[in-house]
């Protein structure tokens, strides 16, 4: 009897040892992964994402913000860092109470650049109302000619409120770099007088050891052009040109970017039935993860310099 007490006493102390064991390792572990992340396991951001589980972090832990707007079938991404905002685009004629509630709710009431892609209502419907009631300091936008000039109303009548906003306006020229609280951001394009899709202004954001690229709706001729110019385009995060039609995203130019994460902003059942099959196909074969805003809203991935994380709405 007292043979197997004795047993049975060494079979729990074993257990407990090895539970106790077991802990300390965890216990080890997470202080590397959070003091010291990517250099040993991967980073808590890599761990979540891979769990799929979205991480929620606030803007001192991850002060370079970029949130992709769900603006439906349109474009619309906000750069907060440093108590500076970058808006890029405005979604479409409809879109303007959505864009100005997500910048009132951020406190937001100066955007510092405001970039233009091209002239397509669907990126620039709401932009009037926009530089009407927000402060805005600078504009960026392609510089047309006459051949390529649009002569919407949209267009027009966006023009005149630039004209009276005091706003100063920059024509988009490929090299040029903006330097910001922390953080700057380079025009990649366009390089040639295109029409719109292919006229759209193709920025890159660098935080830290990170970078974010813009696309517009540039199809594959800015793409290449892109490329030939000699321009670095590796990024962390590609938002997609073009809402992921298949005349955007080639394959070598995604390969150049090789990107961790691609951003498709698109609408609910559009009517273009984007994002293509072919280009989701082609994500798929390079192994690039990619997220969308007419399945999981607005999108907004973090940066503390090094890693990034992504929190989606739905």
């Amino acid at each position: 009897m007292v043979t197997t007490d004795m047993a049975k006493r060494r079979k729990t102390n074993k257990k407990q040892i090895l539970i106790f064991a077991i802990i300390a390792v965890l216990f080890m572990v997470s202080v590397v992964i959070t003091y010291f992340p990517g250099k040993v396991f991967p980073t808590w951001s890599s761990i979540y994402r891979y769990a799929g589980v979205n991480e929620t972090a606030s803007t001192d832990t991850y002060p370079f913000m970029v949130s992709y707007l769900d603006v439906g079938q349109a474009d619309c991404e906000l750069i907060t860092c440093g108590g500076q905002a970058v808006l890029i685009d405005s979604g479409d004629i409809d879109a303007y109470d959505k864009v100005a509630a997500y910048l009132n709710a951020l406190d937001i009431k100066k955007i510092d650049y405001f970039i233009l892609t091209h002239a397509h209502s669907d990126h620039i419907g709401s932009a009037e109302k926009i530089i009407q009631n927000f402060e805005i300091t600078n504009i960026i936008m392609p510089r047309y000619t006459e051949q390529n000039m649009p002569d919407t109303n949209i267009y027009i009548n966006l023009l005149q409120a630039i004209s009276e906003s005091g706003a100063t306006a920059y024509a988009a020229t490929p090299g040029d770099r903006y330097d910001l609280n922390g953080f700057c951001f380079s025009v990649l394009a366009p390089n040639a007088d295109y029409e719109l899709n292919n006229s759209s202004v193709v920025i890159k954001a660098t935080y830290g050891k990170n970078s974010f690229l813009f696309m517009g709706d540039a199809e594959k001729k800015s793409e290449n052009d892109i490329l030939n110019a000699g321009f670095d385009v590796s990024a962390d995060v590609i938002k997609l040109g073009h809402h992921g039609s298949k005349t955007s995203s080639s394959e070598v130019f995604l390969k150049s970017v090789n990107p961790t994460l691609a951003i498709i902003s698109c609408g609910v059942n559009n009517q273009y039935n984007l994002p293509s099959e072919k280009t989701l196909d082609m994500l798929d074969k390079l192994g690039i993860q990619y997220k969308r805003t007419d399945v999981s809203g607005t999108i907004v991935v973090g940066s503390d310099g090094e890693h990034i994380y992504v929190s989606t709405e739905k």
